[in-house]
């Protein structure tokens, strides 16, 4: 805590000592005479994890005096309020003067007060009065155990702010008096304070990968379309292309659905900045505001049948579903079956799938465009990497138990929360790492260990996760100004938020999905700076599990073959990389992939399903390059290999006893090309490529399609 007279400047601004007292408070108090956008933008995020990460209660009071306050800003504390912030505006009018600028936050236990600050003197919420302005504020603290005098002034500079609150002239702000003051609003031609003139943020401008997509969908649209998936590597900003876009087609009602609440508020911020005068508002199992002309939905409360009804399909113009490689879920098919709007945007990283459906179909098979990641290094939007595959040469994987196409996640906590690896990591860390690093752990277990053992190195690091002493922002900031070199974090980067100053990412987990890998890979891709690449020290250990990771990045297919041919590149130096990327795997990985050439039918089924979180199918399983001969030489058909690898129900097993050899004969037997053409449509429906059959179902389907050819036995003959 620095000196209690803040004089502004280089030397004594008000905005680390306010942004700390937030990171810290249980309850925060403001009353200023004017906020501007310029300076609501530094303290915004803190504010809004503080009422929506903390439950921190929030009371703010602003004013029209001189109208000076953006009405930018307003709406912006709009989505405060929606949180459940007490924002309020006192209306001055043109006689009454309202030049208050008092800053309180208070930290308790329980009813006990154990910290207490007041900023008050000459600070507005302007960038210029928090930053580099010459402003003069008197910070006043309390602290357990002061005297009476200091108890009896901070008490008393509450009760001036809790009657303040109910003057006559304040109220609560809501979108019907920003409407109605954004239209008397007069702008002073000349600053009546120090940040007073400071200019709303402009409105953001698409990037070139942006408008690349805007004209796709535009081109689309006019023919015909009314759905489509759009695929952006992370970082090349998809929210703000569904922001354009639903402009572009001046939608009036919009419905943006996701699955988690952090990306719903970035969304909201975004949207806003694009729709300036959109009155937003969320639907999720806490807020329900159907008469937002823009909601912001949690998939898991407005996919439920009864929240849907209160909705006409026709309701929304424009309706973007993010993170589409989710859809194939129940809730999101309810969603997508119920709404008919002018546009439905499909939005995601990756179209990775993750369970037997295609998500493509759910958008009428209409892929509008795709930028991968490599797309957006070479357009200079996204940082290079410097990727480093490092042998996890202290834990032994085939130890740890792989349920359901993913280890077990004590046993994994347990194997990776060891000395051994904490050493091992350092020592890499230490010599690759740059200056500010986010590091990706498995468990809370796992990052406090982590953070203490590199803490007992002279390594200033923390963790942070949902019970960390340490919220998320402030753990940002103090990497951002140097003051920690590393976060180790557990499930609160992966999404929704903006890192651009981290230059160095560590993966210390292994990460079975690929759309969540990119997805903290991405949290470092952002240019920023001076930053010149992102380095990737990404611990790889030998385990089948880690072999989505060059699929992911670097586009590898599921197959051995293919993984084969990258570590052959690899080997060999022959692999094509965007300018200013570098990757380097250690020899053991190398040889891992290498030696996947020597391994059978059964080791090439499974790193199939590993890669699909699912069963293959037979005809995945050749598309893929496989060879079905070998399967055939090794298990006499698709089915036993199936069976071989535990994949078979308990009646799919009496199923295959039953009429596995005319299942064989069906597979293997040479047809004319007009029978092939029915039966592929059997095999395509058995397959489970349009349905997830048990075997008997799937035979019978085919016996079907038999019984409608007479002449069956002659075709197959033929």
């Amino acid at each position: 805590m620095r000196s209690s007279l803040l004089t502004g400047g280089k030397h004594a601004p008000l905005l680390p000592d306010l942004l700390e007292a937030i990171y810290r408070a249980d309850e925060i108090e403001f009353a200023v005479a004017f906020i501007k956008s310029s300076g609501l933008s530094l303290i915004f995020q803190a504010l809004m994890d503080a009422v929506e990460l903390r439950k921190v209660r929030l009371t703010l009071l602003t004013s029209d005096y001189l109208d000076v306050t953006d009405p930018q800003a307003l709406r912006q504390l709009m989505l405060l309020a929606e949180r459940g912030a007490d924002i309020r505006v006192f209306q001055a009018g043109a006689t009454t003067s309202f030049h208050l600028k008092a800053y309180i936050v208070i930290r308790r236990k329980g009813d006990q007060i154990l910290e207490g600050r007041a900023f008050i003197g000459s600070s507005n919420i302007s960038r210029s009065a928090l930053t580099e302005g010459i402003e003069w504020n008197y910070a006043f603290g309390l602290r357990v155990g002061a005297d009476s005098s200091q108890i009896e002034h901070f008490k008393q500079i509450r009760r001036e702010y809790s009657d303040l609150l109910s003057h006559k002239q304040v109220m609560p702000l809501d979108y019907d008096w920003i409407d109605q003051y954004e239209q008397r609003r007069k702008v002073q031609q000349l600053p009546v304070a120090p940040g007073s003139d400071d200019p709303e943020l402009p409105t953001p401008e698409p990037n070139m990968v942006q408008r690349s997509a805007l004209q796709a969908l535009s081109d689309s649209r006019r023919k015909g379309y009314r759905r489509g998936l759009v695929v952006l590597a992370t970082g090349l900003g998809k929210t703000y292309l569904a922001a354009f876009d639903s402009k572009a087609i001046n939608a009036k009602r919009l419905l943006f659905v996701a699955h988690r609440e952090e990306i719903l508020s970035q969304a909201e911020t975004t949207f806003q900045r694009i729709h300036r005068i959109a009155r937003v508002g969320r639907y999720t199992g806490k807020r329900k505001e159907v008469d937002a002309d823009f909601l912001f939905a949690s998939i898991q409360t407005l996919g439920q049948s009864h929240h849907l009804e209160r909705f006409s399909p026709d309701h929304f113009d424009y309706v973007v579903v993010d993170e589409f490689h989710h859809a194939a879920a129940t809730t999101y098919r309810k969603l997508l079956s119920h709404f008919n709007p002018k546009f439905m945007l499909g939005l995601t990283a990756t179209p990775e799938r993750t369970d037997q459906s295609d998500i493509l179909t759910l958008c009428d098979d209409n892929l509008v465009f795709t930028s991968d990641l490599f797309r957006g290094i070479e357009s200079k939007l996204l940082s290079p990497f410097h990727y480093y595959g490092i042998y996890d040469e202290s834990v032994d994987y085939q130890e740890i138990p792989w349920r359901n196409g993913q280890f077990d996640p004590n046993s994994l906590s347990n194997k990776l929360a060891t000395l051994a690896r904490a050493r091992h990591s350092l020592k890499e860390w230490r010599e690759k790492a740059q200056k500010k690093t986010l590091a990706f752990c498995v468990s809370i277990k796992h990052a406090e260990f982590m953070a203490e053992r590199y803490r007992r190195e002279g390594v200033s690091a923390v963790a942070v996760h949902g019970d960390s002493v340490i919220g998320r922002t402030e753990a940002l900031k103090q990497l951002a100004d140097g003051e920690i070199e590393i976060i180790f974090s557990v499930d609160l980067f992966n999404e929704g938020v903006d890192l651009p100053a981290i230059d160095t990412v560590m993966m210390l987990r292994p990460t079975e999905s690929k759309v969540l890998f990119l997805q903290q890979l991405g949290r470092g891709l952002r240019r920023h700076g001076g930053k010149k690449q992102l380095v990737v020290l990404d611990f790889i250990g030998n385990h089948q599990g880690f072999l989505n990771k060059p699929q992911a990045l670097f586009g590898v297919g599921s197959t051995h073959k293919s993984l084969v041919e990258f570590g052959q590149k690899l080997k060999n130096g022959r692999l094509e990389l965007p300018s200013g990327c570098y990757v380097n795997y250690d020899l053991k990985i190398i040889d891992f992939l290498v030696r996947l050439s020597s391994e059978g039918s059964a080791k090439a089924y499974q790193t199939l399903k590993d890669s699909l979180g699912r069963r293959p199918t037979l005809s995945e399983f050749y598309r893929s390059g496989e060879s079905l001969q070998k399967v055939r030489q090794q298990y006499g058909q698709w089915w036993r290999l199936v069976q071989d690898q535990g994949d078979l129900s308990h009646s799919e097993v009496d199923a295959l006893e039953t009429i596995g050899d005319f299942l064989r004969e069906i597979e293997i037997t040479s047809m004319t090309k007009s029978f092939k053409a029915v039966l592929l449509e059997a095999f395509l429906e058995m397959d489970g490529l349009r349905a997830s059959p048990t075997i008997d179902a799937l035979s019978m389907q085919a016996l079907k399609v038999f019984r409608r050819r007479p002449g069956f036995i002659v075709d197959i003959r033929e």
